[in-house]
C-alpha cells in the first residue's frame, strides 16, 4: 500500500478544480521574506502566533524557527535545532503548574515536531521527534529547546494543537493517527486511528477538527476528555485542497474556517453549521495568488492576535519561485 505522503502526489493531480464564488477578493500583504539568496524550495510549515502578537513560523526544509513581528516586518531566526531535519507543527500550550513554577509564573510554553524529509513527499522512518520550546518568564533571555519525545514507532508528526491544560495532540500523517501527549512527561495515548490523509488539527468545544489532504475534506469528530471519539465524523467541506486553516466557531460550532490550500496557492473560506450537522459550508474564495508569481505553496493560516490584527489572517507561501514568506490577509475586504 502506498504512503500518506505519496498518495498526496496522486489527490494533487487527480483533482478537478472549480472556481469558487469570490465576492471581493483580498489582496495578500507580504510582511516577511527569509532574507539572504533566493531558496526557491524553502517553505514554512506552521505558524503560531505568540500572545506578544510575534509569529512563530516553522521551517519545513530545514531545522529553524523564525520569529517575525508582524507591526514592523521584521524577521530573525530564534532557533535552530540540533538533532531536527525538518520542522513541522507547531502549537501554544498550558503547561501543568509545577510547585516550582508557582513563584516564577507560568512559561510561555510551545510545542513543536520534526521528522527527516529527505525529498519530496518522503519521510525516513523512525525519525519522529517532538519538541518543547520555552520562553523565560522574565522575557529577556533567550527562549530554550528541549526534546520532549522521540517517537521512533510513529511515521510523520504534521498538525499540532493545544487539548486542555498539560496535553497536546499531535496529528500521524503515515499512520493515520491523532496523539494525545502529556507535555510534561512526553507520554501519550493514540484515541484516534484509521485517519486517513490526516494533516492539520484544531480542538474546539469537544471536537477534534482535521484537515484531509487525500480525500479533499475538512471535518471534525465528536470526543471525550481524553480526545476519544463518541459519535462519527462531520464532512464540513469537500472536493478542497487543503493543508492547515484557521478555525473561529462559537460555543455551538458554527462558525468557519479559513483554509490554506496548498498548490492552489490561496485561502478558502468554508461556512460551518453549528453542530451537529450534516451539512456542507458554503466555500468562498478569499485571496488568490499568494505569491505573486502565479505559483506556490501556502500550508497553513492563523489569526493575528494583537487588538489591531485579531481580524485579519497570516499565511505562509513557499515553493513559488521565491524564498518562503508570510503574506497578510484582511478576509473582511
Amino acid at each position: 500500500m502506498r504512503s500518506s505522503m505519496q498518495s498526496l502526489g496522486a489527490s494533487l493531480l487527480l483533482l478537478l478544480s472549480s472556481p469558487l464564488p469570490a465576492l471581493a477578493l483580498s489582496t495578500p500583504t507580504t510582511i516577511f521574506t527569509l532574507p539572504g539568496p533566493v531558496a526557491p524550495a524553502s517553505w514554512f510549515e506552521n505558524l503560531a502566533i505568540r500572545p506578544n502578537g510575534k509569529i512563530l513560523a516553522t521551517r519545513g526544509d530545514a531545522p529553524e524557527i523564525w520569529q517575525i513581528d508582524p507591526a514592523t516586518g521584521q524577521g530573525s531566526l530564534l532557533v535552530s535545532v540540533t538533532g531536527a531535519f525538518n520542522l513541522t507543527g507547531i502549537a501554544e500550550v498550558v503547561p501543568h503548574r509545577r510547585p516550582q513554577l508557582q513563584t516564577q509564573g507560568c512559561l510561555e510554553t510551545y510545542v513543536f515536531g520534526s521528522s527527516h524529509i529527505p525529498a519530496p513527499l518522503q519521510v525516513e522512518p523512525g525519525s519522529a521527534k517532538v519538541w518543547k520550546l520555552q520562553f523565560p518568564a522574565s522575557g529577556a533571555a533567550a527562549p530554550t529547546v528541549s526534546l520532549l519525545a522521540a517517537m521512533p514507532n510513529a511515521g510523520f508528526i504534521n498538525g499540532i494543537a493545544a487539548w486542555g491544560r498539560g496535553r497536546v495532540l499531535l496529528s500521524d500523517t503515515e499512520a493515520e493517527a491523532i496523539y494525545l501527549m502529556n507535555v510534561e512527561t512526553g507520554a501519550y495515548t493514540t484515541p484516534l486511528t484509521g485517519l486517513t490523509g490526516v494533516n492539520g488539527i484544531k480542538a474546539a468545544r469537544g471536537y477534534v477538527y482535521r484537515a484531509d489532504h487525500l480525500s479533499l475534506t475538512l471535518s471534525r469528530i465528536p470526543v471525550n476528555h481524553d480526545a476519544v471519539a463518541t459519535g462519527p465524523a462531520e464532512i464540513l467541506a469537500t472536493n478542497q485542497l487543503i493543508d492547515d486553516f484557521a478555525l473561529d466557531v462559537s460555543a455551538n460550532g458554527q462558525g468557519k474556517a479559513y483554509v490554506g490550500a496548498m498548490y492552489n496557492n490561496n485561502v478558502v473560506k468554508v461556512a460551518i453549521a453549528a453542530a451537529p450537522s450534516s451539512s456542507q459550508g458554503a466555500k468562498t474564495l478569499v485571496a488568490d495568488n499568494l505569491s505573486g508569481t502565479g505559483t506556490g505553496l501556502c500550508t497553513v493560516v492563523a489569526f493575528g492576535r494583537r487588538p489591531q490584527d485579531s481580524g485579519l489572517l497570516y499565511a505562509t507561501v513557499g515553493q513559488g519561485g521565491g524564498s518562503a514568506s508570510i503574506v497578510r490577509i484582511d478576509p473582511s475586504a
